[in-house]
């Protein structure tokens, strides 16, 4: 500031509120959830913005505000891992999704609109709505700062619904069944602020979530199978009609489906 701008003796008397300040209010939040007692953190890949511009921070359950760091990071599936400076965490237990019916109960830990800053995570409860479902697209008008930077696997329908409330802020907490054990990872995709609806969406708990997982807690790429085929659904008369299956739009020159399969093919086994 200018020597002369009243503003300059303002800031020297009330310093701006950082984040170890239990008055600190963060403009961008999130949840997050143990899974290593070393300080491994799991969230969402969208949670963390662009890295080279932010500081992160985690509140940990007794109040500890500790300064992380990005361990690893896959956008293709929404999953990042921070990494915090402690030892004595206790990490999730984990469910299996695959077990997940219709009219299941489950139950979200979060952190809407950074509520839970004292570390003291909100709690709501729902029923399984529905499996296997498409990540919602943006809602028209919002910003790529607001939603998820890119396309994801869960575009092809692997997300839990649930009719718990997921308010912003909530992407990246634990959904749990009722024995306490995580089937799912919530995320925000569709609370949006000023976008909230009655569905919200996890990521669900399974061997490719596990597999990839895995990779992360390591510090290592996720790598995955490539077709190279361009996938549609069925015409809706096709469906009628009793057929099933998924029809290659497209094949792209190269790739390991290229002179194997062909357009306008159905796949009906894998």
């Amino acid at each position: 500031l200018d020597p002369l701008d009243p503003r300059r003796r303002q800031l020297a008397i009330e310093p701006p509120v950082g984040p170890d300040d239990p008055e600190f209010v963060p403009t961008a939040f999130g949840t997050g959830v143990v899974i290593d007692r070393q300080g491994l953190i799991l969230t969402n890949y969208h949670v963390l913005g662009d890295p080279e511009l932010f500081d992160y921070y985690v509140t940990t359950i007794d109040r500890q505000k500790l300064k992380a760091r990005v361990w690893s990071a896959d956008p293709r599936f929404d999953l990042a891992v921070l990494k915090i400076e402690t030892s004595d965490l206790q990490p999730i237990q984990w469910g299996d999704a695959s077990t997940l019916r219709r009219g299941h109960l489950v139950i979200a830990l979060g952190n809407p609109y950074a509520i839970a800053s004292d570390g003291q995570v909100s709690a709501s409860w729902g029923i399984v709505a529905n499996l296997m479902r498409k990540a919602p697209r943006t809602p028209a008008g919002t910003t790529e700062d607001d939603a998820v930077l890119g396309p994801t696997l869960h575009e092809y329908g692997t997300l839990i619904q649930t009719d718990a409330r997921l308010n912003l802020g909530t992407s990246g907490g634990a959904l749990l069944n009722k024995r306490g054990e995580m089937v799912g990872l919530t995320t925000s995709i569709a609370a949006i602020a000023g976008y909230e609806k009655s569905a919200g969406y996890a990521l669900a708990v399974d061997d490719v979530f596990r597999s990839a997982l895995e990779k992360l807690k390591q510090g290592r790429e996720v790598e995955y199978g490539f077709l190279g085929v361009s996938p549609d659904d069925l015409e809706h008369h096709e469906r009628s009609a009793g057929y099933h299956g998924v029809r290659v739009n497209r094949v792209i020159p190269g790739t390991p489906a290229w002179g194997v399969l062909q357009d306008q093919d159905v796949v009906t086994h894998i």
